[in-house]
């Protein structure tokens, strides 16, 4: 299994209802792409000076399925809407035992 977690700062300006349609569209993409196993999105809780806001976590079978959701047309989208307002991504993509 892949799992692929990306971390997120955006501008200010990206909040309320913007970023909920962000979220929700983030969310949605578990059942548009069929090689995305589990999707989940977490807001930082702690707010400490290393934080990122916000965190999305999606699991895949291997490799070939990740690369499948970053091709997606429903995956651009989201990317469309978050790359003019994110002021910081961070991403890793590491190899975890299959969960049942």
């Amino acid at each position: 299994m892949i799992r692929h977690v990306a971390v997120f700062r955006f501008v200010p300006e990206f909040a309320g209802a913007e970023r909920e349609h962000w979220v929700s569209l983030v969310l949605a993409l578990e059942g548009q792409i069929p090689e995305l196993r589990r999707m989940s999105v977490g807001v930082d809780v702690l707010g400490g000076p290393a934080s990122h806001e916000l965190a999305i976590v999606a699991d895949f079978d291997d490799l070939a399925g990740l690369e499948a959701y970053t091709r997606h047309p429903a995956h651009a989208e989201v990317l469309r809407i978050s790359g003019p307002v994110k002021t910081s991504l961070a991403t890793v993509d590491f190899e975890m035992p299959d969960l049942p």
